[in-house]
Order: structure tokens, then C-alpha cells, then sequence
């Protein structure tokens, strides 16, 4: 999907390009502690500014999605990416969302909306999701969008779950 335009609406958000103008809140998501808590700590401020700069990139080539509130309100409140899990086979939703926006529901909506794209215009047969075992609150949000376990692993030193979820059209026999 190539759509720089792209507006996916889902109650209580909605998902927009990231742009230069939100450079500076990905930063803040890349250099938070609190964020970063279950993703192996702070980034430094270069290695962040280089990423923030990439997931504009990644947005322009659909592949990442700024979370508002709405059209009216420009506000960042998260980020949402599909883009290529460590195994190389699979493509994994992941997000991130500033600790002010946290419990409002928007990581659900965003989620959701990321899904249905994923598994509507993009084709996709599946989707995975990789968090520590001890991000309890991102384990209750995987299982609430209906994503299963699959597996755990240790990778950065952790113990990691990896979900999947599958498109309804992989078991109908519909899918592309």
C-alpha cells in the first residue's frame, strides 16, 4: 500500500501518516523510559532521531500509521508499524504510544484498524505480535484483538511471547 493519503477512522482514534511535524513525539517514544520498559531501555537521542526519521518513510510507504485522536486534533499519541519480524517470515504489528495516552483505549482501536487493513486490501494470511511474557498489559491487548500464543523465546535477554493472529479467510479458503 502506497497510499500517503491514507485516514483508516476507528473509534477512539484515528490512524494518519507520521510526519516530519511528528518527529519530535517519535523521538520522545524512542527516549522514554517508561516506554521503553519491556523493549530494552531508552534509545540514545541519535539512534532515535534516525529511527523517527525511517518511520516517516516507513508511513509514506504505508507501512506505519501515526495514532490521533482525530482529523481535528493533530496530536501523536502513538505509532503503529507492519513491518518484517525478526524471523523473517512473518510481518508483525507493533506500537507504541506515548505513557499519557495509555488506558484510553487507543492502542485497541489502532490495532484493530491495523488488522482489518492487513487482512482486507493487503492480503495478508497473518500477522504476528512479539512482547516480553512480563508486558502483561501488551499480552491482555494481544488476547483482547484475538491473537493466540505461539510460542515463547529469550531474545534480548528476556523471555518473549510470539502471537498470531490469522486472517478469517485462512480457515474459509478465500484467502488470496
Amino acid at each position: 500500500m502506497t497510499n500517503t493519503t491514507l485516514k483508516l477512522i476507528t473509534p477512539p482514534c484515528i490512524l494518519d501518516v507520521v510526519g516530519a511535524v511528528d518527529v519530535p513525539q517519535v523521538v520522545r517514544l524512542y527516549v522514554e523510559p517508561e516506554v521503553r520498559t519491556f523493549l530494552g531501555g531508552p534509545l540514545s537521542r541519535h539512534l532515535a532521531e534516525r529511527r523517527a526519521r525511517e518511520l516517516v518513510v516507513q508511513s509514506e510507504r504505508g507501512k506505519a500509521w501515526a495514532v490521533r485522536r482525530s482529523l481535528d486534533d493533530p496530536t501523536l499519541l502513538g505509532v503503529v508499524v507492519l513491518g518484517q519480524h525478526h524471523d523473517l517470515q512473518d510481518l508483525e504489528v507493533s506500537y507504541l504510544f506515548l505513557p499519557e495516552h495509555w488506558g484510553s483505549g487507543y492502542a485497541t482501536g489502532a490495532l484493530a484498524q491495523v488488522l482489518t487493513h492487513a487482512f482486507g486490501e493487503a492480503g495478508l494470511r497473518r500477522v504476528v505480535a512479539e512482547t516480553q511474557s512480563a508486558n502483561t498489559v501488551s499480552v491482555r491487548l494481544l488476547d483482547r484483538l484475538g491473537f493466540l500464543p505461539s510460542r515463547t523465546l529469550v531474545r534480548f535477554g528476556a523471555e518473549q511471547r510470539i502471537y498470531i493472529a490469522e486472517s478469517p479467510r485462512a480457515h474459509s479458503g478465500t484467502e488470496r
